[in-house]
């Protein structure tokens, strides 16, 4: 049985709109590869309209997981007047700033597709609204998950990044599900990896823990990859961390 002393991942949710209501959801990929990838115990985060929980979310959690999703970030937040949606201000609300405050205190954060971007407009950077011509980096929406999720391009480490350790290797090919991308890179922000046509896949604070934002979805059946499985398990090793020096 595993021990409930595990670190306390928060997983980032979205506020949607289902026949009329709001629900805020999760997806199960990420609280599942949590759980078994990282070893830690997930639990949801949820945007609250009325209070700024920031500061006791950061006293309460081991680590934070700032997931995919089907919405994009409000233009105006990184300087653009116009951009596709759709979108979730409440989400934006959250984990901007939460995401500033994970950063100031050292609280790991692994940051997915949305999160990714997240993370670079958290940090005073913008997205290409519309992807730059390159490579696919999405397949058709109405083909079966097990293809939209197939790996589609390489992603390359940059010649001497420490993150090799972290991924296990320095090449390797990820699914991309994404319509936008990072532009200007964010402040403390470093390109540790490009896809062939220079999009950038994989940034990292590299004087924080560990705050890593990558553009593919690792969460996606990570027994099959072991770059996305090491990459759960080094999140995981740090929330351990940071729980033992909490204690």
């Amino acid at each position: 049985m595993t021990s409930a002393r595990r670190p306390v991942i928060g997983l980032i949710s979205d506020m949607r709109d289902l026949h009329g209501m709001p629900y805020q959801l999760v997806g199960d990929k990420y609280v599942q590869a949590v759980s078994e990838f990282a070893d830690a115990l997930p639990l949801a985060i949820l945007a609250e309209a009325t209070r700024d929980s920031v500061p006791e979310l950061i006293a309460s959690f081991d680590g934070f997981l700032f997931t995919g999703s089907p919405s994009n970030i409000r233009p105006w937040r990184y300087g653009r007047e116009n951009g596709a949606g759709p979108f979730d201000d409440a989400r934006d609300a959250l984990a901007l700033p939460l995401i500033q405050a994970a950063l100031a205190e050292a609280v790991p954060c692994l940051c997915i597709c949305r999160g990714l971007q997240e993370l670079n407009v958290a940090q005073g950077g913008t997205l290409h609204v519309e992807l730059p011509h390159g490579i696919a980096h999405h397949s058709p929406e109405d083909v079966p998950y097990e293809e939209r999720y197939a790996p589609l391009h390489e992603v390359h480490l940059t010649p001497g990044s420490h993150l090799a350790e972290v991924f296990g290797a320095r090449d390797f090919a990820v699914n991309s599900l994404h319509y936008q991308a990072l532009e200007t890179i964010g402040q403390r922000l470093t390109v540790h990896g490009r896809a062939p046509d220079g999009i950038a896949e994989i940034v990292a604070v590299d004087d924080h823990p560990f705050a890593i934002g990558v553009q593919w979805h690792p969460e996606y059946k990570p027994a099959l990859h072991p770059y996305n499985r090491a990459l759960f398990h080094s999140f995981g090793e740090a929330a351990r961390a940071r729980r033992a020096a909490r204690a």
